[in-house]
């Protein structure tokens, strides 16, 4: 067994130990990930032979420089373009529940829908999908589903169906939420246009499953114990028309701008000559500025707060800071993981091994990851908040070829990304 070999393992156990760890529950994910970071990089640093090279000195001082450099000044900042995704999202979010928008809202759709038990079940699994759009947070499906559950139980629907009904709308809502795709963007170096290439097509399909199982899990009405309180509204803030399109605000600035521009690629694969004289926009809309249009959106335009709308809206920023601290400190872990993984030192002892391991065609890709997928569970290794993301953002890259780390003198660890027909694939 050759040295590099022997460190490439450890480094395995490291990531299993700490895998392990968190997925029986004995050490949560906000302790876990920076400890295994800090495991990870240390045991690759100390053998790493091309260290001083970027951090010059005994091999000691190099080990602290990289640590204090790559783990924790770099690593903690990684993520950052999500940080700020997240707390817009969440101030987006306050302004719904403080305004009574996505009460009126749920409210709005049940009403529509009548007695039909199959009618306003799939309304509101649609309204939920609408308000996920936007929200994220623990608190905001709390908020939804209180509105949401007591009223499908009202008409009959049963509590497992009801349950079901819940998530399939916030599932179907998390695939154009603008929040999820910066996370993505962030952390596998993609573009926008790559995000929706497969968050369109995915909707539509996750949107066939949902209304099947809808109409399967409702076409007989049956009796319920639960009913929905009647609440009166007269005391509430009453949003007008363009305060309740605040949800879709940050949809509908980014959705037609890449919708269209997903449209004019496939135009060019398939040579459809009705969308050749169109050009190929090239500017990419920053999701960030959407979502800062549609908290400026919903000040403008939801009902006025009793302290006035720049102090509302200052609180709600506040209130959306201090709902996502736990998740910004998953972040920080997060970004620790990937910045480690991808750095040199580490980077040349996994690649020959995640080379061995990730598959090399498309179709044993999809086979792998499929049979893999209960890992990627709430607490699960291949979970994507966690090592999941780093091991996807590395798959991203392996998918198209093949990283290689090579030790050239003078030049320090070189890294080559070999095509398939190089690999002779």
């Amino acid at each position: 067994m050759t040295a590099e070999l022997a460190v490439g393992l450890a480094l395995c156990a490291i990531f299993i130990a700490f895998a392990a760890l968190m997925y029986t529950g004995k050490l949560p994910a906000i302790a876990a990930l920076p400890l295994m970071a800090a495991g990870l990089f240390l045991t690759a640093a100390i053998f790493f032979p091309n260290l001083a090279e970027t951090f010059p000195g005994p091999r000691w001082l190099g080990v602290l420089k990289g640590f204090f450099t790559v783990v924790i000044s770099d690593g903690m900042g990684k993520m950052w373009h999500y940080m700020i995704a997240v707390i817009l999202g969440a101030a987006l979010a306050e302004q719904l529940k403080t305004s009574g928008a996505g009460k009126a809202i749920i409210r709005w759709a049940s009403e529509l829908g009548g007695d039909n038990p199959t009618v306003v079940s799939l309304v509101l699994m649609l309204v939920c999908a609408l308000l996920f759009t936007s929200l994220g947070g623990l608190g905001a499906v709390i908020m939804v589903a209180s509105i949401v559950l007591p009223v499908l139980l009202a008409i009959g629907v049963t509590a497992e169906a009801a349950g079901c009904i819940f998530l399939l709308g916030l599932c179907l809502g998390g695939l154009f939420n603008p929040v999820n795709w910066q996370f993505y963007i962030t952390a596998l170096q993609l573009e926008t246009g790559q995000v929706t290439t497969f968050a369109i097509p995915l909707f539509f399909l996750f949107l066939i499953v949902s209304v099947v199982f809808v109409v399967l899990n409702t076409r007989r009405g049956r009796s319920s114990s639960f009913w929905a309180a009647a609440v009166s509204a007269g005391s509430e803030p009453q949003p007008g028309a363009a305060g309740l399109l605040t949800p879709l605000v940050p949809l509908a600035i980014l959705l037609p701008f890449y919708g269209w521009k997903m449209l004019l690629t496939l135009g060019q694969m398939y040579r459809w000559g009705f969308l050749s004289r169109f050009a190929m926009p090239q500017w990419d809309f920053p999701i960030n500025a959407a979502l800062l249009i549609g908290v400026l959106w919903g000040a403008l335009f939801m009902p006025r707060p009793a302290q006035g709308r720049i102090q509302g809206l200052i609180k709600n920023i506040f209130d959306g800071v201090a709902a996502t601290a736990p998740v910004a400190a998953l972040i920080i872990g997060i970004g620790m993981i990937i910045n480690v993984v991808w750095s040199p030192a580490v980077a040349y002892y996994m690649a020959p091994l995640i080379n061995k391991i990730i598959p090399s065609s498309p179709v044993a890709y999809v086979l792998v990851f499929t049979a893999l997928a209960p890992l990627a569970l709430y607490r699960g290794p291949l979970n994507v908040w966690g090592m999941g993301i780093a091991m996807a953002r590395q798959a991203t890259e392996l998918l198209g070829g093949r990283l290689t780390a090579q030790s050239a003198p003078g030049k320090g660890t070189v890294f080559h990304l070999l095509l398939p027909q190089d690999c002779g694939q």
